[in-house]
């Protein structure tokens, strides 16, 4: 898939016409111009074509109208039609709309797509609800997966607690959201659910499409309880919007330099959580921060301290070690930066109410 930066004022007929180029003389470059995708709000199109190397599909473009994309990355066909939809199209391995000698069929649809990641979680459980977890996680991210099917988004992936979907309007992604949390929620008080929302395109310096925005939307899901949003996509979604009836209490807006500050924190911490050794006054050093500057910027962003936001990135992924099933207890605790095992079998049932043997356990079972 390539990306192309257009000029103002380029209009879909011209992208079409372009397109049009290029079959003309795909199979001289053993090229085949599956479909495009064209956004005249942000001069940008993206092409999907099917090629033997990058040189190609330059050498292509370059030759059928001079158009040359500003960036090429490998793509995996099934995570195209995931993310984009056409998959139609993959299948005829053409795009109908835009076949030589047929009448010329523009197609004006942005590649641009709204990304939402949940998390599903559960807070201070007794042994009585430990024994159907699993069960209780599995039913609730199949409804959260239908209620995403019904408004009309797409499941890029998804994983025992994990799942992303792709959305093409910033309605429909909050929507799903807001229900989740607002209506779903209610059917399974002792779990929780953590969502994050975030919008981008496909291609950009990148190597793997859409990673930005899979990764700001992650981290907006994982970093508090509740539902973040950038601050970009909210907006968005107040200009297009009527009042949908859901309970808009839960959604935290994270601004643009908010944004900036979690990456760098969260890039520092998946680098070194592991190690027992880790100082706030380093964390601070490391990101350019005063130690009173680090504790405000948690405070506001995470509504605690530096060393509690830590403490809960560790156990966290605890939870995820363990739910993974391979690791033991004490080995997950080393893993995961905490002095002792009996430190962190303390912390662990302080967070999440059994012991991390209990929940070994009970998630295997």
């Amino acid at each position: 898939m390539d990306r192309h930066d257009l000029s103002a004022g380029v209009t879909a007929e011209n992208v079409a016409n372009l397109h049009q180029e290029d079959l003309k003389i795909q199979d001289e470059f053993n090229c085949r111009a599956l479909t495009y995708w064209f956004d005249g709000e942000r001069n940008t199109a993206f092409c999907l074509v099917e090629a033997p190397d990058e040189a190609s599909v330059h050498q292509m473009h370059d030759h059928a109208h001079g158009q040359v994309p500003h960036v090429i990355i490998e793509v995996d066909a099934a995570l195209v039609e995931s993310f984009l939809g056409r998959m139609e199209d993959l299948g005829r391995m053409e795009d109908p709309k835009a076949v030589i000698g047929e009448e010329l069929s523009p197609i004006d649809e942005p590649a641009f797509r709204f990304l939402l990641s949940a998390q599903i979680g559960f807070h201070s459980l007794d042994i009585t609800q430990l024994e159907g977890l699993t069960s209780s996680m599995r039913s609730y991210k199949i409804k959260i997966i239908e209620s995403i099917h019904v408004l009309c988004g797409t499941v890029v992936w998804q994983d025992g607690r994990h799942l992303l979907a792709s959305f093409k309007n910033a309605g429909k992604s909050v929507e799903c959201g807001l229900f989740a949390l607002n209506n779903l929620g209610i059917q399974f008080p002792h779990l929780t659910l953590n969502l994050g929302l975030d919008a981008g395109i496909p291609v950009v310096e990148s190597k793997s499409m859409f990673e930005d925005t899979i990764r700001s939307s992650r981290r907006l899901c994982e970093f508090r309880k509740g539902f973040s949003i950038s601050s970009v996509v909210l907006d968005m979604y107040c200009d297009n919007s009527v009042d949908s009836g859901h309970n808009m209490n839960e959604i935290v807006s994270i601004n643009a330099s908010e944004l900036v500050f979690l990456h760098a924190l969260l890039d520092y911490l998946e680098l070194n959580f592991a190690c027992p050794e880790l100082r706030i006054d380093d964390l601070a050093y490391c990101l350019g921060l005063s130690r009173s500057q680090l504790f405000r910027k948690s405070g506001s962003l995470f509504n605690c301290a530096p060393s509690t936001f830590l403490n809960k990135f560790r156990l966290g992924k605890s939870l995820d070690i363990l739910s993974s099933g391979m690791k033991s207890v004490s080995e997950t605790a080393f893993l995961c930066g905490f002095s002792s095992s009996s430190y962190f079998s303390k912390c662990f049932h302080k967070m999440y109410g059994v012991a991390p043997k209990e929940y070994n356990l009970a998630i295997h079972h």
